[in-house]
């Protein structure tokens, strides 16, 4: 059996599976995501050794004190302002600096990239009187007219671990919202706390989505948590919180409000607790480059619709730049035809049964025109009982990456449309166990500074080199809104020091555009000191800036993504629909029996990676097909007659 971690934007991690069983599954609690690191490990964790072809360097820039600062997907903690041509990386302060990991400092480049100060002066240096800070976010709100860096603001935010108020013992509990000007002048250090648990504690968490609209608003979104997981429903994810920070030109810093969504969600059992829990995440939260049009998003199932009980796309969104938010858009994604193409069935024995897309890892943005666009990694959902919504299929064959974009003019009348974009063909690849971490597929989403072209990044890994995420490198993809047009998938870790090892790579939501690259976009990704693989997640990592990588306009030139043949439509639907041609039985053991109308027709068979596994012509209605020298997972078989062809997705579960 092989342990996995999955922390991602729901709030949702695996905890145990054997990922080449297709029929196993996984519990994924959206509490457990709340992870305290214990500042010391004294455990050895063998060296992973990457292949050595790396030519050019990325740049090395911060250190902390350990991995826990950089985990989550949605947190925004790159983040670039065209304006003073500055980038940022909010992290915990550099390893070896002060007494306290938990205090918040930052570095920025104020040419594009190109050269770096770190860690110039802590964000957080008394730490509120709570035990440390974790996770944070970074914007930046440069004054009307500015065009020096000096003069321009570092704004970070990120929950606050408490003592006594919290858990009792060590828990979330508020948040911190520090800002400064780049020349540390102005430094402001504020705490605030607005949620308590039922039994009086204090228990906000989760910042994410930290964003300076254009109209000078700085937001982010953030939640609850049960620290002690004793009223699951009432403290877990039951509230979420729009933060909104309004420059205060006589203080210098920021006033903060809050809007309080109250969603109401199906509820689940979390078998550690012994109790229901609500069936929800994490919040982001993406604007429009015009700063109007907002949105916040929480995977979750909302019990207030007629939708079924599978995670998928809570939405608020605001038009007025964030004065007033509504719910819109809840969609059964259980009908959409390109997810019924990929998505597993709950019984997958029966064909034509129930899909449950289970909304995982994510990030997202705003166009040009006003539309979301969810970059999510969407698994294959088990089951529909009500104790088991959070199990999903553990098989990295039933997991896909799409964008999920909210369209008025969508064909199905949803209001969404869905675009396959890559399938996830490697495992998380676990590579600290003693601290459950690994590096997972960690969608990230980017737009071009007018909105008009989208970009997704996400840690891939060479399935030739290993069948788990050992040797990650960052692949994207980019798009352009208005033409449809697509880039081809590029590795932009290739050719540098991040390649094999980049590590928990987060980018800006701008792009910085027309220097190297037409659309470059800010990368940093994390590696252990020196250039090597991480090992140990209490050890201080190094964390890295890809520069110059990115797109140009003449790259966007594709009708579409490619998609597998299995998905393409059939010249001879009808006939299929009759039943003149079958693959049975489906799921199978390893050996199938193809049956058509024709006798005379060659078959081919390939996996979910495109390599030929068997083919052969058959003179006669039927063959028999015997697969079982092949691994379990999906198969695709396609069927080639007189008529025509049609491509038939196989799972063996031997």
């Amino acid at each position: 059996m092989k342990k996995y971690l999955l922390l991602a934007s729901t709030a949702v991690f695996m905890v145990a599976a054997n990922a080449q069983d297709k029929s196993a599954v996984v519990y994924r609690d959206g509490s457990s995501q709340a992870k305290i690191d214990n500042e010391t490990s004294t455990v050895l964790i063998k060296p992973t050794t990457a292949p050595n072809e790396k030519a050019a360097s990325a740049d090395p820039i911060g250190t902390s004190w350990n991995v826990f600062t950089i985990l989550g997907d949605r947190q925004n903690q790159v983040v670039y302002n065209k304006d003073i041509n500055t980038v940022g990386f909010v992290h915990r302060q550099n390893d070896g600096v002060g007494t306290s990991s938990g205090i918040i400092s930052f570095d920025y480049s104020t040419d594009g990239g190109a050269t770096w100060t770190v860690n110039p002066f802590a964000l957080t240096p008394t730490l509120g009187g709570g035990n440390g800070n974790r996770y944070p976010n970074i914007t930046m709100y440069n004054p009307a007219a500015n065009t020096d860096p000096t003069n321009a603001y570092v704004v970070v935010t990120g929950p606050q671990l408490l003592t006594g108020t919290a858990s009792g013992a060590n828990g979330w509990g508020g948040m911190f919202r520090a800002s400064a000007k780049l020349d540390g002048s102005n430094a402001s250090e504020k705490y605030n706390i607005l949620s308590q648990a039922t039994n009086g504690d204090a228990n906000e968490w989760g910042t994410a989505g930290l964003f300076t609209a254009a109209n000078g608003l700085v937001i982010d979104a953030t939640t609850n948590i049960d620290n002690n997981s004793a009223t699951l429903i009432a403290d877990n994810y039951s509230n979420y919180y729009i933060n909104k920070g309004t420059f205060n030109a006589g203080n210098n810093d920021f006033d903060w409000t809050a809007d309080t969504i109250t969603p109401g969600w199906h509820s689940t059992m979390n078998f550690t607790a012994g109790m229901l829990t609500n069936v929800a995440g994490m919040p982001n939260m993406a604007w429009s480059p015009d700063g109007m049009t907002g949105y916040m998003v929480v995977m979750g199932a909302d019990s207030n619709a007629s939708m079924n009980t599978m995670l998928r796309p809570y939405v608020m969104k605001s038009t007025d730049g964030g004065a007033n938010w509504a719910n819109v858009l809840d969609n059964d994604f259980s009908q959409n035809a390109v997810l019924k193409c990929y998505i597993w069935p709950t019984d997958l024995v029966t064909p034509g049964t129930e899909i449950r897309p289970f909304f995982s890892s994510y990030d997202m943005v705003v166009d040009n025109n006003g539309e979301l666009r969810i970059f999510a990694e969407i698994t294959s959902g088990s089951n529909a009982d009500s104790d088991s919504l959070f199990y999903s299929y553990s098989a990295r064959q039933s997991g896909f990456l799409f964008e999920v974009a909210t369209n008025p003019l969508a064909t199905d009348g949803s209001g969404w449309d869905v675009t396959f974009i890559d399938s996830v063909y490697v495992d998380d690849y676990e590579w600290d166990a003693t601290n459950g971490l690994s590096h997972f597929v960690r969608p990230q989403a980017s737009r071009s500074q007018d909105g008009t072209k989208v970009f997704y990044s996400w840690t891939a890994s060479d399935v030739t080199l290993s069948p788990s995420r050992e040797f990650p490198h960052v692949a994207a993809i980019g798009r352009d809104v208005a033409t449809g047009l697509w880039t081809t998938t590029e590795n932009l870790s290739a050719n540098t020091a991040a390649d094999y090892i980049s590590a928990y790579q987060t980018v800006a939501v701008e792009t910085i555009e027309n220097n190297v690259k037409d659309y470059e976009i800010a990368i940093v990704y994390g590696c252990a000191p020196g250039g090597a693989p991480l090992a140990n997640g209490l050890t201080a990592p190094q964390w890295n800036y890809i520069s110059e990588v990115g797109f140009d306009n003449g790259d966007f030139t594709n009708n579409s993504v490619p998609t597998p043949t299995a998905c393409l439509t059939s010249t001879f639907e009808e006939e299929l629909e009759n039943n003149t041609i079958s693959i049975y039985p489906n799921p199978s053991n390893g050996v199938i029996e193809i049956v058509t109308y024709s006798n005379n027709f060659n078959y081919t068979v390939i996996n979910v990676v495109g390599d030929v596994v068997a083919q052969s012509n058959v003179n006669g209605f039927n063959t028999t097909v015997d697969l079982s020298n092949n691994s379990k997972g999906v198969y695709f078989v396609t069927i080639n007659t007189e008529k025509g062809s049609t491509t038939q997705k196989v799972i063996l579960s031997k």
